[in-house]
């Protein structure tokens, strides 16, 4: 049985929410953070790559256009999820191309992830499912994972996972004794959720028509995303 609490029963105060994507914040866990937000915690928000990847045939939204805008979405989604004032980092590493490990490349992105983690010292991170079924949910997963060993850091974590049960292999699932899955009850957070997924405007849809090669958030993804408990799977 999963086992599902209350947001104010995490006594983390300073937490790092790790984004794969600009969109993931509020897909994966916009309903926590808002209450995070509501109880006055830290909160910093790391962008890991651009996003520009999304629409590559648009003939209008060239990649860097694409990039600028899903970062001013995602602002606007933090404001939607009461975290106006909140620190972000946006990454800026190229979406579906992360740097592999071992490059230069990665190794300044774990050089400036590692100095985050340094600085913020947190004692939760929010981050994607490990074996996540998007290259750059693994890599992200990976190279803050990287760096909060490199910082000698072992803070609690809790892994959401945006597309394991919609495509995720059986080998993507967690293991026996590795994960126990729990839920966040978000109840009053799940309109300012759902505001935050609609500021994504170039992921729902709305802003891009001229591409229909291009990715889209289905209906049936955010309705699946946006309930009113979030899981997460904790490490054991």
């Amino acid at each position: 049985m999963t086992e599902v609490l209350a947001p104010h029963a995490l006594d983390a105060r300073r937490v790092i929410v790790v984004a794969p994507h600009p969109d993931d914040e509020a897909l994966g866990c916009g309903g926590l953070v808002w209450h995070l937000a509501r109880l006055r915690r830290r909160v910093h928000v790391l962008f890991v790559t651009d996003g520009g990847a999304s629409h590559l045939h648009s003939p209008t939204w060239p990649r860097a256009r694409l990039a600028a805008t899903r970062e001013a979405e995602a602002e606007a989604a933090l404001r939607e999820l009461g975290l106006d004032a909140a620190a972000r980092t946006f990454l800026r590493l190229p979406d579906a191309d992360m740097p592999l490990p071992g490059s230069p490349g990665d190794a300044a992105a774990l050089r400036g992830v590692t100095a985050l983690m340094r600085e913020v010292a947190p004692d939760l991170v929010l981050l994607p499912w490990r074996r996540d079924p998007h290259r750059d949910h693994r890599d992200a997963w990976s190279l803050v994972t990287r760096a909060l060993s490199e910082a000698g850091m072992a803070p609690a974590t809790l892994e959401y996972a945006i597309w394991l049960d919609e495509i995720g292999a059986a080998d993507d699932h967690p293991r026996p004794g590795e994960m126990e899955r729990v839920g966040f009850a978000i109840g009053d957070a799940l309109p300012a959720k759902r505001r935050a997924v609609a500021a994504h405007r170039s992921q729902c849809g709305a802003l891009i028509h001229d591409d229909p090669t291009a990715f889209s958030l289905t209906e049936a993804t955010i309705e699946r995303l946006t309930g009113p408990v979030e899981f997460y799977w904790r490490p054991l």
